[in-house]
């Protein structure tokens, strides 16, 4: 090459330059930038791994198979490691009073010299399973949609299904017996009325061959002898006459029976498991065939509770097999993008104990004593949690083998400063996102939140120690480590000094030379010609942009040999890089800040924000209870059936206010705070004395008081009304006394008030039963007449007054108490310890949500507070419950309010967090603005799935910032981490350090989470929903509107530093 040509060649390096002298600069210092970073003196830690790196891989595996081995050590002790309870979720609220008072009622025979009144003849037999077993009974539900149960066809259906189960063998073992000899009972259905069962009480109710099918069930319809008991197979919406009967569905009963003493007592355990095992063995089985077998006109269901909870145990376990099948697919996405075995078994171990570390300290020295539903869930959050981690710390590791350090302890500390930072950032947002949950005075939540949260923080300490060690032992030992038997086809990566030689001489033919920094020349003056006679490299070239190119020649141009050589470096140095991170750096990037991209991209992220916003408005509190399985499931069918479908349930679901006296709040102090099963001791109330004319007289008031409430407050209590139209109340008062003006003892005025001189001359003249001696200075004198009252004069006849009444007032000996006369089991001269009226509402505890149960609520403690408040001294403490309805509405109100809450908590502390972390506000407002459209779209979808806001709902929103932090914030780190000062170079380092991290950390938790799609038990299908919509979202929004929004407005230079931010205020107040 002549002297001319290489001087006119300078002259055009020298004119490229001065044209566009910026680009050039910012280059040169940004490499200083980065030369600094990459000789920065490693950290203390890096130093040990690097310089012994095997003892540090066997401390720190040693230290996570400890975890394995302790946890067997603490299980072989005996320790409850893992005290799992299935059966309940522990949602109980202490800071209203209506748990507590629910459990007093519930518990209020639990006193010492309690007199229980019993009667020799309550109609009960004495044989063995003479009793119903409504725990293990099995509920059949026969189903038509819109048709009608009661043809002949489906009767016949029903006739077989019946057949075939009481021909089992099990059957016979476990049946309820009709007599001594224990022959069973048939199965309680409508069949009975066809067969002949009732045909002494008419010849019509005998039809075998079902062809007179209305004629039969007008007659038990309306016949008074069967009436009642028929009722229970009528569905809501059944029409019936002589001529036609109609109803889309019935149920029956395949009885089993236990007994109130003997080797079958119905409260015995071992009675309850031979029965379960007698189910499972034969009926079980032919129970799920009738399932399979259901068609659209014909469907059946069942239900036990028996065969339900075993069922539901067993079912929970395979359900957490799916974290198997996740575990599964994380390990190969893992093991894809590391390529080894050995970086990705070892992180599976990580996690795993990371779980079981976790959960020593939760158990051992939280001493937490419940683990259900919610802490197995934490398992899948984990899973993906680690993984991302992982892919982190591996692709910060990964990039920094296109640097050069001066030791492997300085490459090291680079990839660990980088990553450990941004991991450090998203466990902290996360965790606390989870530890917000642990505010809500519910222990399901609060011990979910607090162990999920330490979860977080133990495998991001487990990855910080333990991970560094693995990437050095296998990039020491077994990065170049290949199977023997694939060696052969092993490419030459390490050619001969000859080769190289060789190769150094080539003439390369290239299109453009890009990325050619000039720094790279080192005043070399060898020039190299440069031809276009390859267009091959043109289409392999043209992911650099002209954009990147510090400089840029024409084909056929000469260039410096040593800005070629420079070019061809970073050339192949590229092509190393992994296809992910090359796409995210170079194709994703010029994708996503193309001026079309953002005219487009953006109105679509803002109207699906608004959209899924709008949605998440009409969110509607559920008024549903909780159904364990998914809505499919044959129990879940059944349940439903049973609840809403038959006129009799519906009744049943009715609300009982219990108005209650003689009782005080449960006294939880010895329990431990985080015991499901503890309920605390019983309190009595010190100051109820009901014997007082005057409290006597006001209780009477009271009960007059409901009994003559106007039509407007009956509605506005909703009170339930009977027949009459009278308000269905139950009310000792009334009845006490109608039944005693129907007696006439001695002349005695025998209606309410009672007093001391009145139940004397009332004992005196019954003598026959009552001993007077000493009663003078009597003072419980009511229980006296209450008493006579409930054993009908001691006729020892069962009366519908003692069905009703015998379990709303109690009795306790005194010194007073004596034997009766003519029964020594019987005891008179007691004292009344509590009194209950109960009064029926037409609130149904099934389909009433807590936003119209609560102003219920309310209104009724306004009531009864306001009555005790009129009451005298004695009897005006009284308070009112209901059985678990009134406490689940304030429940699942709380739930709602700590999730929503937990959101608001999550989304404020993400951005101080986030805007420290990064020194940059500007960093910190976007990123928290990606986490917030996450938020309102997952919540967006939840009506969209339809669903409501209800205790299931709530329960999952606790984990959606606590997992929609992740991605951003690592995003958001890898911008502030960039040594450029531009936002496109700063958003081109973010992609290339983060992208390929973010994505595949997403696809895991996807994977993930698809298993749970496959569960039966509700909470984890549910669980599953909201965590794939939480990482699509989260993935959607960080990668896309985050990245977008960086490139489009991410702060240049010192915008938004919060370190310049501090300077010039600490200047400004120095003047």
């Amino acid at each position: 090459m002549s002297t001319d040509s290489t001087d006119r060649m300078k002259s055009s390096e020298r004119e490229t330059v001065n044209q566009d002298p910026g680009p050039v600069k910012g280059p040169n210092r940004t490499e200083e930038l980065q030369k600094t970073w990459e000789e920065k003196r490693p950290n203390f830690y890096c130093r040990i791994v690097v310089n012994h790196p095997m003892k540090c891989f066997a401390i720190t595996l040693i230290c996570h198979v400890a975890m394995v081995i302790l946890s067997g050590i603490l299980l072989g002790a005996g320790f409850d490691l893992f005290p799992t309870n299935f059966k309940q979720i522990p949602m109980e609220l202490y800071e209203v009073p209506y748990k507590l008072r629910e459990d007093a009622w519930f518990d209020r025979n639990d006193y010492n010299n309690r007199f229980t009144r019993t009667l020799p003849n309550r109609g009960y037999s004495t044989y063995e399973r003479d009793q119903l077993s409504e725990y293990s009974s099995v509920l059949m539900y026969y189903d038509t949609g819109t048709g009608n149960i009661f043809t002949k066809a489906n009767l016949q259906k029903m006739k077989n299904i019946e057949q075939e189960l009481a021909s089992t063998q099990s059957f016979p073992s476990i049946c309820m017996a009709i007599n001594s000899s224990l022959s069973c009972q048939p199965f309680r259905s409508v069949l009975r009325y066809f067969d002949g069962t009732f045909m002494l009480i008419s010849a019509t109710l005998y039809d075998p061959e079902f062809n007179n099918i209305p004629a039969v069930l007008y007659e038990a319809y309306t016949n008074n002898n069967t009436k009642e008991d028929f009722k229970y197979f009528l569905p809501i919406g059944y029409s019936l006459s002589s001529t036609h009967a109609h109803g889309s569905l019935t149920r029956s009963i395949l009885p089993v029976g236990c007994s109130l003493n003997g080797t079958t007592e119905c409260s015995k355990t071992s009675w309850v498991s031979e029965v379960l095992y007698h189910l499972q063995n034969g009926i079980q089985e032919k129970l799920e065939n009738d399932v399979t077998a259901s068609t659209d006109d014909f469907n059946f269901y069942f239900f036990s509770y028996n065969l339900w909870f075993s069922d539901l145990i067993r079912q929970a376990i395979l359900d957490m097999l799916c974290a198997f099948g996740s575990m599964f697919v994380i390990f190969c996405f893992m093991l894809f993008h590391t390529e080894s075995f050995w970086i990705a078994g070892f992180a599976i171990i990580s996690i795993l104990a990371s779980f079981l570390g976790t959960n020593i300290i939760y158990t051992g020295i939280l001493s937490f004593k419940y683990f259900g539903f919610f802490h197995i869930a934490s398992i899948f959050i984990i899973l993906g949690i680690g993984a991302d981690d992982l892919f982190v710390f591996y692709d910060n590791w990964r990039l920094t083998a296109f640097s050069k350090y001066p030791s492997l302890a300085h490459r090291l500390s680079d990839a660990y400063s980088k990553s450990v930072t941004s991991m450090f950032i998203t466990s902290l947002t996360t965790s606390l996102a989870f530890f917000s949950c642990a505010i809500s005075p519910l222990l399901a939540t609060r011990s979910f939140g607090i162990f999920t949260g330490l979860l977080v923080i133990y495998n991001y300490l487990s990855v910080i120690l333990f991970f560094p060690t693995v990437i050095i032992v296998y990039h020491l030992k077994y990065e170049k480590w290949t199977c023997p038997c694939c060696r052969k086809c092993k490419k030459d990566e390490h050619p001969s000094e000859e080769t190289k030689t060789e190769r150094s001489n080539q003439v390369f033919s290239i299109t453009n030379v890009e990325d050619i920094d000039v720094s790279n020349t080192s005043g070399r003056n060898d020039n190299v010609s440069v031809r276009e006679n390859s267009k091959s490299h043109t289409k392999r070239h043209s992911l650099f942009s002209k954009r990147d190119s510090l400089l840029y020649t024409k084909a056929n141009a000469v260039v410096p040999l040593g800005l070629v050589m420079g070019a061809l470096k970073t050339f192949n140095s590229r092509e190393k890089q992994r296809r992910m991170t090359v796409f995210f750096k170079y194709y994703y990037l010029r994708f996503i800040t193309h001026r079309i991209t953002r005219c487009v991209a953006i109105p679509i992220f803002a109207i699906l924000v608004a959209y899924l916003a709008y949605s998440a408005s009409n969110l509607e509190p559920d008024n549903e209870q909780i159904l364990i399985y998914k809505k499919s499931h044959y129990y879940t069918q059944a349940i439903t059936k049973e609840w809403y479908s038959f006129e009799e349930s519906a009744d049943t679901n009715l609300v009982t206010v219990v108005v209650v006296w003689g009782l005080s709040l449960k006294d939880r102090s010895s329990c431990h705070f985080s015991a499901v099963e503890c309920r605390g001791t019983e309190v009595y109330d010190s100051t109820f004395d009901p014997n007082p004319p005057a409290n006597q007289q006001a209780l009477k008031e009271f009960c007059d008081s409901f009994y003559n409430m106007s039509s407007s407050d009956i509605s506005l209590y909703r009170i339930k009304t009977d027949d009459s139209g009278n308000p269905d109340i139950s009310c000792f008062t009334r009845e006490f006394d109608t039944y005693f003006k129907s007696l006439s003892i001695g002349g005695l005025d025998l209606s309410l008030p009672w007093d001391s001189n009145k139940t004397l001359s009332f004992m005196n003249n019954l003598s026959t039963y009552y001993n007077t001696t000493g009663y003078s200075t009597y003072t419980d004198f009511l229980s006296i007449p209450m008493q006579y009252w409930m054993y009908a004069g001691y006729s020892g006849n069962y009366t519908a007054d003692y069905g009703v009444y015998n379990d709303l007032f109690g009795e306790e000996k005194t010194t007073f108490s004596r034997q009766l006369k003519t029964d020594s089991s019987i005891y008179y001269g007691n004292k009344i310890k509590y009194i209950g009226v109960s009064v029926k509402t037409t609130v149904n505890r099934r389909t009433t949500g807590y936003s119209t149960g609560i102003p219920i609520v309310e209104r009724w403690e306004s009531l009864i507070q306001s009555k005790m408040s009129a009451m005298p001294v004695g009897v005006n403490n009284g308070f009112q419950q209901t059985r678990g309805t009134w406490h689940l509405f304030y429940v699942i109100q709380t739930l709602v309010q700590n999730a929503l809450l937990g959101i608001v908590i999550g989304v404020c502390i993400a951005f101080p967090i986030l805007s420290l972390s990064t020194m940059n506000v500007v960093i910190g407002f976007l990123a928290t603005f990606s986490i917030c459209c996450t938020t309102v779209c997952v919540i967006g979808v939840i009506p969209l799935a339809g669903w409501k806001l209800g205790f299931m709902t709530a329960l999952n929103m606790c984990l959606v910032v606590g997992l929609a932090v992740d991605y951003v914030v690592h995003l958001a780190e890898g911008y502030t981490l960039s040594v450029h000062k531009d936002r496109y170079n700063r958003t081109r380092d973010m992609l290339e350090m983060m992208g390929s991290s973010v994505f595949f950390g997403a696809c895991t938790t996807l994977g993930a989470s698809l298993f749970l799609f496959a569960t039966e038990i509700q909470f984890f299908l549910q669980f599953g929903v909201f965590m794939f919509c939480t990482i699509g979202f989260s993935l959607m929004f960080s990668l896309g509107l985050f990245t977008l929004l960086v490139g489009l407005i991410g702060p240049q230079n010192n915008t938004g530093n919060l370190k310049v931010l501090f300077q010039k205020c600490r200047l400004r107040f120095q003047r």
